[in-house]
This record gives C-alpha cells, sequence and structure tokens, in this order.
C-alpha cells in the first residue's frame, strides 16, 4: 500500500530510508517503527521545551506498540551540541544497557538531531537511529542525510560524522506550537531549496507567504514534503558531499555559519544566519555577473515576507571574515561560494576576490 505521506527515499551506501511528513503522524509512530523492524529498546534525546510538547507523545506512541523508550532531556539551545552533553549521554546509555539493536530516537530541532546522531553514530560504533523533527529547519534540511556533529569553541559542526538514520518522521502539526520567529527561520532553508533546484517552489513562496506562515495543514505540508524531497535528491546523489552536487545546499552558510559562531549562536538562529548569507552571495553573484538585481531584489522580497533578516547591522566585520576562514567547504584554501545563475540554478565558484567578500560583508554589518 502506498504511503500517502511519504515525501521521498533517501538512496545512500548502506542501504534506504525513508522520509516522511504527515499532519498528527507522531501518533502513528509506533506502527512506523515496526515496519522499519526496529521493535527493541529506544532511547529518546530532546530538549527541555520539546520534551513536554512532543518528547512525552513519541514516547507513548512507541509504548503503544511494546517497545519500551527512555528519555534523556537535554537544554534548548545550540550549546548543547558539545562533548559533555555527549559523555553525559553516552554514561546514561551505558548505565541503561544499552545495545547496538536499540534505537536512538531524536525529537527536536537540528541540536537534538545532531547531538543524538553523533551519539548513535558513536556508541557501541553505531546504533540504529531516527529522525523526528519538530522544528521547520529540522524537518525540510537537518534531519535528511545523516550529517551529524557537536561544536567546538572554534566553529560549528567540526567534529562529526555522516551516519544516515533509519527514518525521518516530521509531523507537520508540531509546527503549529513554534514562536514566529522559529517558523521564519525554518522557511529559510526551503526558501533557500528552492532558489538552488526549484524555481517552481519559488513561485509558491510569493504566492502563499501568509499560509505558510500560519502553518495552514494542506499547503505546508505539501510545501514540505516538496522541500524535503529536495534535499533528499541531492543526497542521495552526493551522500559524503564529494562530488559538488551536496555542496549546492550549502547556498547561504558561508556567511551565515560564521554570524552564528562569531556571535556564540546567541544572536542570529540559523535560518537567520543563512538568510543574510543568501543576500551576501546574490549581491556578490549580481556583481560578478551571474545574474540580474531583479534576482538579489525577488529574494530579498520573499525573505522580507518570511520575517527574515536580510543584513546584520553592527556586527563586527573582521571577526566575520575569520570565522569564514574557517568554514568546512575551503579547499585548497580557498574558498568555495555556492552562488545562483538564475532561479532554481547555482553554481560552485573559487574565483570570488577577496576584496569583494570583505566590501559585501561590510555593506551587510553597516
Amino acid at each position: 500500500m502506498a504511503d500517502i505521506d511519504l515525501a521521498a527515499e533517501v538512496h545512500h551506501a548502506g542501504g534506504s530510508y525513508p522520509v516522511v511528513a504527515g499532519w498528527g503522524l507522531i501518533d502513528s509512530l509506533g506502527d512506523r517503527f515496526t515496519d522499519l523492524g526496529l521493535t527493541n529498546t529506544a532511547y529518546i534525546i530532546s530538549d527541555s521545551n520539546v520534551m513536554n510538547l512532543y518528547g512525552r507523545n513519541v514516547q507513548r506512541a512507541l509504548q503503544k506498540r511494546g517497545i519500551a523508550a527512555h528519555c534523556f532531556i537535554i537544554p534548548a539551545g545550540e550549546t548543547s551540541k558539545s562533548f559533555d552533553l555527549a559523555q553525559a549521554i553516552y554514561t546514561w546509555l551505558a548505565g541503561l544497557k544499552a545495545e547496538r539493536g536499540h534505537t536512538i530516537v531524536s525529537v527536536g530541532g537540528g541540536v537534538a538531531g545532531d547531538l543524538g546522531g553523533f551519539v548513535a553514530a558513536t556508541y557501541l560504533r553505531g546504533m540504529a537511529f531516527v529522525q523526528v523533527p519538530t522544528s521547520m529547519a529540522a524537518m525540510v534540511d537537518a534531519s535528511i542525510g545523516g550529517k551529524v556533529a557537536i561544536n567546538l569553541p572554534e566553529a560549528k559542526n567540526l567534529v562529526g560524522a555522516f551516519y544516515q538514520p533509519k527514518g525521518v518522521f516530521a509531523d507537520v502539526q508540531t509546527l503549529s506550537t513554534l514562536g514566529k520567529r522559529e517558523l521564519s527561520e525554518g522557511w529559510a532553508e526551503a526558501i533557500k531549496h528552492g532558489f538552488i533546484l526549484d524555481a517552481s517552489l519559488v513561485d509558491v513562496f510569493e504566492e502563499h507567504a501568509e499560509a505558510l506562515m500560519n502553518v495552514e495543514p494542506e499547503i505546508s505540508t505539501d510545501v514540505i514534503r516538496r522541500s524535503m524531497a529536495i534535499k533528499a535528491d541531492v543526497v542521495s546523489q552526493d551522500e559524503r558531499e564529494t562530488l559538488g552536487i551536496r555542496i549546492m545546499l550549502n547556498y547561504g552558510h558561508t556567511i551565515g555559519h560564521a554570524l552564528e559562531s562569531t556571535t556564540e549562536y546567541g544572536t542570529f538562529f540559523h535560518g537567520e544566519g543563512v538568510s543574510v548569507g543568501m543576500m551576501g552571495a546574490a549581491t556578490m553573484a549580481h556583481e560578478m555577473g551571474l545574474h540580474s538585481q531583479d534576482l538579489v531584489d525577488r529574494q530579498r522580497v520573499i525573505l522580507e515576507r518570511f520575517n527574515l533578516p536580510t543584513s546584520a547591522k553592527g556586527l563586527n566585520v573582521d571577526a566575520i571574515l575569520e570565522g569564514m576562514s574557517l568554514d568546512k567547504k575551503v579547499q585548497g584554501g580557498s574558498k568555495r561560494w555556492v552562488m545562483l545563475e538564475d532561479v532554481g540554478r547555482s553554481v560552485v565558484r573559487t574565483d570570488v576576490p577577496e576584496e569583494l567578500v570583505e566590501r559585501t560583508v561590510r555593506g551587510l554589518a553597516s
């Protein structure tokens, strides 16, 4: 029987897994785990905000199908992606006598997903892992593709692995309890998907911005499935970011990550940084003759309709430039910039003049 909620399947070196989005999907999680053969003990990792809202529902849904489920609550926020917390979870798992055939379940945003996945990849040299994203950004981006990591003080995600989950199950209804700012930051990743790979999706964002910001069930679920499918397709083509395809997903991220790390993850949400970074990349691409000013303006208008920042006034330019030099996309010392040639068409450039980068960052900060 066809699964009407299935957005895509990710194919990878070790097999494949379903990426699913539906309204009220958490209630049927026990069945979905059973279908995947994940009937042994589960260890739910969730943050202090999400646990009460949804972590307990996930636990109940699993227990309903006879799957024992324990919970570990992490503090909300990017700073939880640390060695200290990973160590605390290892100790907890050891105390519960976790086995390789058991399942780690990340419930929440990208932080729970990255940390839970990192623990799953490393404890006992690898446990089964399932993503239950409850934030927009995690649904359309972070939960798909098996990138798991923790942060160092120097930069985001420096220690991690490619470790694919057994499934990604997004309950779109969870978005209706998000604050407007959290919702906006997540739409940034989906808008990014449209600009790099799917021009028709950009049209949908223009036509339905208000409905999407109000999380109207049908349109929101449809757009999230479409965005998930874009990410799943890219990951399936280039699992370990070696072929120059998956890097396209980093549009806006070079400046965005630097904004996050230089403000110690306290000022910008990830999607907000990406939004500013998209404007920086578009400005530079226009100056290099890759596309028209119209595209720059169109991108700005859409981002602003979703209440996203398009500049970062008053920030320390030198710190941002320094932060960018630690970017994981640097190869042979030269930065790789993802830029647009048109809406829905992207390219990687390594010939962006440093003075243009500096001038653009100064422009964003002034």
